[in-house]
């Protein structure tokens, strides 16, 4: 019974992928669905998901963003999305090395670019519980 309740948390489960570089979010698309979760949701700056969960009130479980975007960085936004949406777990990635300090101080789960599928699986998973 318990892995029927996962399977069904998996495909429940709604992610949302935020990256400015053009090719990165669809990447990491396939590499979600392959992972065996739902397609994830797109976003292209911290302002866009930013206002998707304010404004257009959408909800995700799983947020897997960059630090490093155009108006709004990473961290900036996520302070803002776990005001507004308490239970939204949020993983930010960079190829900067000082930004694992930052998500650390401000409790965010942080993966270095390049990660590997593996990682970036362990990390959502963490995440579902």
């Amino acid at each position: 019974m318990a892995a029927m309740n996962n399977n069904s948390k998996i495909a429940d489960l709604r992610i949302a992928v935020v990256d400015d570089e053009p090719d990165l979010p669809a990447l990491y698309s396939q590499v979600i669905e392959k992972l065996g979760y739902p397609s994830p949701s797109l976003f292209n700056d911290g302002t866009s998901i930013v206002k998707a969960l304010t404004k257009d009130r959408q909800s995700f479980d799983i947020i897997i963003m960059d630090y490093r975007m155009p108006e709004m960085n990473g961290i900036e936004a996520a302070n803002i999305i776990v005001r507004y949406k308490k239970n939204t777990k949020i993983i930010l990635v960079s190829a900067y090395d000082f930004v694992k300090q930052k998500a650390a101080e401000a409790g965010f789960p942080f993966l270095m670019k390049p990660f590997s599928i593996q990682q970036l699986g362990e990390c959502i998973e963490s995440m579902k519980n």
